[in-house]
């Protein structure tokens, strides 16, 4: 998925350019004339945690090149947990209808304060952000914000934007054998909205959905489904099609 930096800007060493011209017009996702900041609202800059500040700087100092970069990232998608005031922004002054149960704690940033029953976030309170500006003036159901969180977009006019992963499967394609966009363990249901989820290829088309798991890694005999072949289809049947497909391909190469 998308590269990400967790410290500071200038940790950054090379990562791939999501704004550079394109030899192939459809290969750029923003299109021609489209701006940095209006980039940054399609929510693929925002969503690897890259800032448009850290971004410039970063171009302006050549560690951005044209190419795949090495890593890869891991966006973590609670559904549901524990409300706001909580965890986050316990509203301690406020009146005791209003605030929450729990006490507020010191972090090791100055600029905010969490809940007591996060005291190991605490300590890394320097390393990560809250973000308390995000809002939708959508529908009041957990299908229109989870749209926003993944793809930086309210789907309108029946116009389904990409997932950020799905942006990146389109602009840098497969780096391995391995799909460039896996979601575990699998793809979250509707919601009581009955709305799409934001987590798919949208308008970028389903060559770019997740290959989602859609089992427990943590069970005992852990097996992908998508990976097995069909019941019907036993050991000995499939290495001879596995024979088949060398020999096509062997006289394909030599042709």
């Amino acid at each position: 998925m998308l590269s990400v930096n967790t410290g500071r800007a200038d940790s950054i060493t090379t990562m791939f350019d999501f704004l550079a011209p394109s030899l192939h017009d459809h290969a750029r996702l923003c299109g021609g004339g489209r701006t940095r900041r209006e980039f940054l609202q399609i929510g693929a800059l925002a969503a690897a945690g890259l800032s448009l500040p850290q971004y410039l700087r970063a171009k302006e100092e050549k560690r951005i090149k044209p190419g795949h970069d090495n890593r890869s990232c891991i966006m973590i998608f609670n559904l549901g947990g524990p409300s706001h005031i909580d965890l986050w922004d316990m509203k301690p002054d406020a009146p005791s209808e209003i605030r929450g149960p729990f006490k507020p704690t010191r972090t090791k940033s100055d600029a905010f304060e969490i809940s007591e029953l996060l005291p190991m976030h605490a300590k890394i309170a320097d390393k990560f952000s809250l973000v308390r500006s995000c809002h939708h003036d959508g529908a009041a159901v957990h299908d229109a914000g989870w749209q926003m969180m993944q793809t930086g977009r309210r789907f309108t006019g029946g116009i389904h934007t990409p997932h950020a992963g799905a942006v990146t499967s389109y602009l840098m394609g497969r780096k391995t054998d391995l799909p460039p966009f896996v979601v575990l363990p699998q793809t979250m249901g509707r919601g009581g909205g009955n709305l799409p989820n934001g987590q798919a290829g949208g308008f970028l088309g389903k060559a770019h959905d997740p290959f989602s798991l859609m089992a427990d890694p943590s069970v005992k005999n852990f097996k992908v489904p998508d990976l097995l072949p069909p019941d019907q289809i036993g050991a000995a049947r499939l290495d001879r099609r596995k024979t088949m497909r060398q020999i096509v391909d062997g006289a394909t190469a030599a042709f």
